[in-house]
């Protein structure tokens, strides 16, 4: 919602580009890296549900605020709150679905991220709505506040799998020790280092691109809706393939051939000269993108099984590349045009193929239906 509703916010506080993501993006980051951590490890050591639960709780009245916040200031205070509970209520989910599924991670993160992406696809349609009714961003953050509330309350009362009870003869390490021994995988890491690269062609290429089609193709609010929901429409349709390409093809095969074909897509998008154009070939770039998340975490949980919310951890180490790459695009967009600065992201994808050919994948393990 933040992500498809960039334009209007900074419109709204008067911000610069760099003060846009800085807001959206790097304050938040900043905000939830320090707590991160200490939450993931210690979810590998207590029952998941207060967790999740909790965390889509707080996430709903942090978006609320977001809706009422009168300045730039209490809207980061309040995204930054919504950054953290996303962390417990979001990706211990994903973890928690993996450790269910061992033996077959890549369908079940497809699976997720597929069901992420229809929510995805709900941001630019509602945005969509609601500028025709003549409503703003804030009203998008209240009806992404109440579909959180509900799941909230709905996971609440959901079965969870069985916490995993710590050997009473083999004591759990400290946090500390947990956290060195994920950081020492530089297997994990070469992975986590490829999906943080997924980042690149998500809420950053989102809010990039909505302004660029302001400014230079001349593109209203609905127009902008549209086409950034041609992009999650594709990744849909991607999302949809590669669960039928996993039952064909190695898995490390179709993340080669995916992020290969992404920054073909991109390229060709990048020199759309009409809203329409631009609207089909972003939803190119949407079903060759979409597949490389899932193939890429489900490679790093491969890394360190058993301990997912280590793994997330670890991937907090890459936190200022995270931070640091929205920032930079942001200053290469305002020095020298959001044209350049997407063309920057082109950067993603090509480093994305050279490290699944370089990175062992994980060993196969044979799937129990």
């Amino acid at each position: 919602m933040f992500s498809v509703g960039a334009a209007a916010i900074q419109q709204s506080f008067a911000v610069s580009h760099q003060g846009l993501v800085w807001a959206l993006l790097l304050a938040p980051g900043l905000a939830a890296v320090a707590l991160e951590p200490i939450i993931f490890l210690l979810a590998d050591r207590w029952p998941r549900r207060p967790f999740v639960a909790g965390g889509l709780f707080v996430m709903g009245l942090a978006s609320i605020a977001c809706a009422l916040a009168p300045s730039p200031l209490l809207f980061t205070v309040a995204l930054s709150v919504s950054f953290v509970a996303n962390s417990c209520g979001v990706e211990l989910a994903q973890a928690t679905l993996v450790d269910a599924h061992p033996a077959d991670r890549e369908r079940a993160l497809a699976r997720w991220t597929f069901a992420g992406a229809i929510g995805d696809l709900g941001a630019p349609l509602v945005v969509a709505g609601l500028a025709l009714l003549g409503y703003g961003w804030r009203a998008g953050f209240l009806a992404m506040a109440v579909g959180l509330l509900v799941a909230a309350a709905a996971l609440a009362r959901a079965p969870f799998p069985p916490h995993a009870a710590a050997d009473d003869d083999e004591p759990e390490p400290s946090l500390w020790s947990a956290m060195r021994t994920a950081v020492g995988n530089r297997r994990l890491l070469g992975w986590l280092l490829a999906t943080s690269l997924c980042d690149w062609l998500d809420e950053i290429l989102v809010v990039l691109a909505v302004v660029h089609m302001r400014e230079h193709l001349g593109a209203g609010a609905v127009e902008r809706s549209l086409v950034i929901g041609a992009y999650v429409a594709g990744s849909l349709v991607g999302l949809a393939a590669l669960e039928r390409a996993l039952a064909r093809f190695p898995a490390h095969h179709i993340l080669v051939g995916s992020a290969a074909a992404c920054a073909a897509a991109f390229g060709l998008w990048l020199v759309a000269p009409t809203v329409w154009l631009s609207a089909v070939l972003l939803a190119v770039v949407g079903v060759t993108a979409a597949p490389l998340y899932p193939l890429t975490m489900a490679q790093a949980y491969a890394a360190s099984p058993g301990r997912s919310g280590a793994v997330h951890a670890a991937g907090r180490v890459l936190t200022p590349l995270s931070l640091g790459v929205p920032w930079l695009l942001a200053w290469i967009a305002d020095s020298h045009g959001t044209g350049t600065a997407l063309a920057a992201i082109l950067v993603a994808p090509v480093t994305m193929t050279l490290l699944a050919l370089s990175l062992p994948p994980a060993a196969r393990v044979d799937r129990v239906d």
